[in-house]
């Protein structure tokens, strides 16, 4: 069969939206760690504990009585225990929204505590507090250094309030400065943090975007997969996978060149934009191959989906006279796979047995009986 196809420039495409990559940078994920970097952090915990048990108990500068020791140690032995805690669990799971917010406000509870408990204006822990402030912003992202800082910030506050007839008998004029030459640092390193956090999201969009068709490439669709399966595995949140291939698109390539075939791709990627949700991701997996993931939804809804994306396609084709259609198969997790790899093999195997059955066009599920 002839096939006959108009010429479309880029504009027909359609304008795709563009992608959001908050999700790289936000708490809700915070910035992946290796456990390397997580024991450094650890490692640091435990050298300031055990400067903090010698200052209080060694340093001649420090008033001490025997219930003073006592409770500064008491608070010291349950830092060290809920520390211990959280390095057990970091071991077995790197990343944790909630254990890094806990340990983060030990942190700092534990840092204010020291402040407290020493008289003096100019006390190393107000230096603990920056110290926790960077930590966390290196580590985790610029929100993370926020809250550390906000969370900094109010602490301190309740410490001025407390020992204000403290420090004003004392006219502490340098421990003042001291303390503004603190809060001025924590700014300036906020807006270098902010501008670092900035340059890596542009870096990290154009590395994990397919520059043809403005979807997620391989690596970026890896990336955002490792954390909505992570999320079938711990909050049992299930999600679809579907895997379509462009029928028809190699005849194209062939009979009016790449040009018109990079038109072809922009304008399949946009549809299957329009077809999904916000909350789906969409990839071109290769050629002419697109994934779509699709989390909190059943086979169901992604059959639903299947056939208005091929509804689209086959509509935009008629309209130019193209013999293109959409082979897709598609799948569940946990039902057919826990990890992106071993589903997107399943799905992939579907989509071909679709076109064994249906010939082009066709939709199947992992696990469907054969046509």
């Amino acid at each position: 069969m002839a096939m006959h196809f108009r010429r479309v420039s880029d504009n027909a495409a359609g304008r795709q939206p563009r992608w959001d990559f908050s999700f790289l940078a936000s708490p809700a994920s915070l910035r992946a760690v290796n456990w390397d970097d997580q024991r450094s952090q650890f490692v640091t915990r435990y050298l300031f504990w055990a400067l903090g048990l010698a200052y209080f108990n060694l340093g001649a500068s420090v008033a001490r009585s025997a219930e003073f020791l006592l409770a500064v140690n008491v608070v010291h032995m349950v830092y060290a225990l809920l520390t211990t805690v959280y390095l057990v669990h970091a071991r077995r799971n790197t990343l944790s929204p909630l254990r890094w917010r806990l340990a983060m406000w030990t942190d700092l509870v534990g840092t204010a505590f020291c402040a407290l408990a020493d008289t003096s204006m100019t006390s190393p822990a107000y230096l603990v507090f920056l110290a926790i402030i960077l930590g966390n912003g290196m580590r985790y992202g610029l929100r993370p250094f926020g809250e550390a800082a906000l969370g900094s910030f109010l602490l301190v506050l309740l410490i001025l309030y407390l020992r204000f007839t403290n420090y004003m008998s004392a006219q502490s004029v340098a421990g003042i400065f001291f303390i503004l030459f603190g809060a001025i640092l924590v700014l300036y390193a906020y807006s270098l943090m902010a501008r670092i956090e900035r340059n890596r999201d542009e870096i990290a969009a154009r590395s994990n975007l397919d520059l043809l068709t403005g979807l997620l490439n391989r690596r970026g669709l890896e990336e955002r997969a490792a954390l909505l399966f992570r999320d079938v595995q711990s909050r049992k949140r299930p999600l679809t996978v579907l895997f379509a291939d462009l029928d028809g698109f190699k005849g194209i390539n062939d009979a009016l060149g790449h040009h018109v075939g990079d038109v072809v791709l922009r304008k399949v990627a946009g549809l299957i934009n329009a077809s999904i949700r916000d909350s789906d991701v969409a990839a071109r997996y290769g050629g002419d191959e697109f994934v779509v993931i699709m989390p909190d939804s059943d086979i169901r809804h992604a059959t639903l989906v299947a056939e208005r994306l091929q509804a689209a396609v086959a509509q935009w084709a008629r309209s130019g006279e193209a013999s293109l259609s959409l082979s897709i198969g598609m799948g569940a997790a946990p039902e057919h796979g826990q990890e992106l790899g071993t589903l997107l093999e399943r799905v992939d195997g579907a989509m071909y047995l679709s076109k064994q059955g249906f010939g082009r066009g066709g939709i199947r599920c992992v696990g469907d009986a054969p046509a």
